[in-house]
């Protein structure tokens, strides 16, 4: 800065030099000379002095810092001439050289786009040496953050050849290894074991997949956030007083490794004390203690204290004090290893809603979002439904992020506006193509996929595959608002064939459904499904064995009405990663037709961001089956089967469940206990669990394990289900989520499971 001051001071000490005293002579006309880039006019609009006015060496003065600082300029030289018995102001600029040509060389890792973007600089702009240092800080940050830690950039600036005021700049990038973080260990740690510790930070050690999963990279910002994070454990866990140290970094003489030492003074475990409350108490201490989850005794969890507030001000908040602040005022007492608390509350004022306005959604209409509000404009505040409303958004499954940000318009203090924030992502997908699944080899499809058409929140979906043993077509499209209002229309067509084995049946058939919130989250639907199938020998050379497979049962026609009740309260339809879903649905068949069953459908799912990014999912389901004539027998191919990608994942699709014996299965395999083929059961359970993390970030690739347990009969008995183990991950590709997973079966029957790892590969979320 002194340099700067001291080159302005010298400048203008000359250029005073140059101008001759003139006493009060108004200024005829002011010229610019040496300028290349910078038009005159952008030059004189920056001047003080100006013709028609006085001549003032003042003004001359501030001319020369003005045009300074615009950057644009070497030197300015002011020039007073006498013409004509006029004054004449010339300022003589020298402009600095422009940048012509970005150059980058010693980058392998990073392309020279992300470098030049990193930098922030520009063909053409004026050579600005500050700027250039910053664009360096900016390249060695970028392979910071990418885990070049020890990256250096260096510049070289040399005249352009082809332009007579032009320069090139070039940078020399030395790269050198990704520092790879070796090893994490902790000093001074005895309540909390170091594989916890380890597990709550950003920063991992390196290992066989860290080229992949990025993990074993240092990063100076995500260990900031690593100390916070373990200063945060502590707290939940009851050490209230631990310190945690900056951490000690060694880095290898080869510059490949790095060894990281963090120092802990875990202190004390401290339990809550007395809990008390004070200021604005609209509620008896009573009330407000059941709104909070500590209580006395209990180990002092900090945590549940944020929570505590939160919950507090949304009692605050339902009654319209939107500014309410609950104040956690904490007495720590080091004899009796306890902490007292007071919530100190101050109520504010009552606040009512006033606009809102919908900002981000240059596809989805204003009014998909608005209808899922729980608020209105103008009437009292309430936090709770506010919090709902941002869920019910959320749920939607169309945008990333939503947020509702509030301000105050002047001179209305009683007053809360409301933007509706929403990055939207991209929920539509057209698909051409070909895969290979475990129960189906080579499948082509084609697939249209709306579930906010046209921006109306509509769903449509076309769906066309064929395999080797199917071919399907089926269209599908629902109207959530219709006409505006709280019932949802769906209708569904369908076509499809499909060959099991000894027998290949076909069908036809659409359905509609009428919906109706009946309270929140849930939901009431009412339809009516017809159907005809008919089935017949897979090939004419084959025998079909009516005792088994009895196609008279399962070829006509259906008329089915459908009730069920739906309860959804995860974050995200599409990707749910927290919430609960439940389903319970009832078909009765016999409303048109020759089929007369009853089925009916139990589904439960819970979802649990345990901890960062591992989300804990659970899928519970129950299906039943009866008659509904004694003297007409089920429909064989309605009975459930269980194996394969959507339920056992460590058995063969549709492998497990009741068997019968068959005669000619028995002609045909030579084998007695093979004659037992996959027949069905009148009832089936299941149960998945799993554990979804993440692998590379990035690129949208999860890891899983899961286990899996059921079994399908005509009474279920827990002793014979069968379960299963395994792994696999996950990529949420464009056009879907991909799934490659191997299950490994805990309780095959060596007569008719394979004992071996069994791979499944699938397009979509198994629930």
């Amino acid at each position: 800065m002194r340099c700067k001051i001291n080159s302005y001071l010298i400048i203008l000490f000359i250029s005073l030099l140059t101008v001759q005293p003139v006493f009060a002579k108004k200024v005829a006309e002011i010229r610019v000379r040496g300028n290349k880039k910078i038009e005159k006019d952008a030059v004189v609009i920056k001047l003080s002095s100006k013709v028609g006015q006085e001549f003032s060496a003042d003004n001359v003065s501030k001319d020369v810092k003005s045009l300074f600082d615009l950057g644009f300029f070497n030197n300015v030289i002011v020039h007073q001439d006498n013409i004509n018995d006029k004054l004449v102001l010339t300022y003589e600029v020298s402009e600095k050289p422009s940048i012509i040509q970005i150059e980058f060389e010693g980058n392998g890792e990073l392309d020279d786009e992300e470098l030049l973007e990193a930098s922030e600089l520009k063909s053409y702009d004026f050579l600005n040496y500050s700027e250039i240092k910053s664009a360096v800080e900016r390249i060695e940050k970028l392979y910071e953050d990418k885990g070049f830690f020890l990256a250096k950039v260096r510049t070289d600036i040399v005249k352009d050849p082809s332009s007579a005021h032009g320069i090139n700049i070039k940078f020399q990038v030395e790269e050198n290894e990704m520092v790879v973080v070796k090893k994490v260990q902790f000093i001074g740690n005895h309540a909390l074991s170091v594989d916890k510790l380890k597990s709550s930070l950003l920063t991992q050690e390196g290992g066989f997949f860290s080229a992949i999963s990025g993990a074993g990279s240092y990063k100076q910002d995500m260990f900031d956030v690593d100390i916070k994070r373990l200063h945060f454990i502590y707290y939940n866990e009851g050490y209230i007083q631990a310190k945690v140290d900056r951490p000690q970094v060694y880095v290898t003489p080869d510059k490949k490794s790095i060894y990281i030492t963090i120092r802990i003074v875990e202190g004390e475990k401290f339990h809550v004390g007395q809990i008390e409350f004070s200021g604005d108490l609209l509620f008896p201490s009573e009330s407000l203690r059941k709104s909070i989850s500590l209580s006395s005794e209990e180990l002092f969890v900090w945590g549940d204290l944020q929570k505590d507030v939160q919950a507090l001000q949304a009692k605050y908040g339902d009654l319209g004090y939107a500014y309410a602040n609950p104040i956690p005022r904490t007495r720590i007492l080091e004899k009796e290893k306890i902490v007292d608390i007071t919530f100190e509350i101050d109520k504010g004022h009552k606040v009512y809603f006033g606009e809102f306005n919908v900002v981000g959604n240059s596809k989805t209409r204003d009014k998909v979002l608005r209808r899922e509000l729980k608020i209105l404009e103008g009437e009292l505040y309430n936090e709770t439904r506010k919090r709902e409303s941002v869920a019910n958004i959320q749920r939607l499954g169309f945008f990333e992020t939503v947020s509702f940000n509030s301000k105050t318009p002047n001179g209305r203090q009683d007053l809360m506006d409301i933007d509706i924030v929403v990055k939207e992502k991209n929920t539509g997908t057209i698909q051409v193509g070909a895969g290979y699944s475990t129960h189906q080899d080579f499948v082509f499809n084609g697939q249209v996929s709306q579930p906010n058409l046209l921006g109306r929140g509509q769903n449509l979906g076309v769906t066309i595959e064929k395999d080797k043993n199917r071919e399907e077509f089926d269209v599908h499209f629902t109207e959530p608002y219709f006409f505006d209002s709280k019932w949802s229309v769906g209708f569904r067509g369908f076509n499809k064939s499909d060959r099991r084995g000894d027998y290949s049946q076909k069908g036809e058939g659409a359905s509609v459904t009428l919906g109706h919130p009946l309270a929140n989250y849930l939901t009431g639907y009412m339809g009516y499904k017809y159907e005809d199938t008919q089935l017949k020998p897979s090939s004419a050379d084959i025998e079909i064995d009516e005792d088994v497979y009895p196609l008279h049962t399962a070829s006509g026609s259906k008329g089915a009405v459908t009730l069920s009740l739906r309860y959804d309260k995860r974050n995200d339809r599409l990707q749910a990663s927290d919430g609960t879903f439940a389903n319970v649905a009832l078909e009765y068949v016999g409303v048109g037709g020759n089929k007369k069953y009853t089925k009916g459908h139990i589904n439960y799912r819970y979802y649990k961001n345990i901890f960062w990014d591992v989300i804990w999912r659970n899928n519970l389901t129950y299906g039943v089956l009866s008659s509904n004539d004694p003297n007409q027998e089920l429909p064989f191919n309605e009975r459930f089967l269980l194996g394969g990608p959507n339920n056992l994942r460590g058995y063969s699709y549709l492998q497990v469940g009741r068997r019968k014996y068959s005669e000619k299965a028995f002609d045909r395999t030579l084998s007695d206990k093979l004659a037992r083929v996959p027949f069905g059961g009148t009832q089936k359970f299941v149960y998945n669990m799993e554990f979804q993390f993440p692998l590379v970030d990035e690129a949208g690739i999860k890891g899983v394990i899961f286990y899996d347990i059921g079994g399908a009969d005509n009474s279920l008995i827990w002793d014979e289900f069968k379960s299963d183990i395994g792994f696999g991950f996950r990529w949420y590709s464009p056009i879907g989520p991909l799934r490659f997973e191997w299950g490994l079966p805990l309780d095959a029957d060596p007569d008719y499971h394979s004992e071996q790892l069994q791979f499944q590969f699938s397009i979509g979320s198994p629930f």
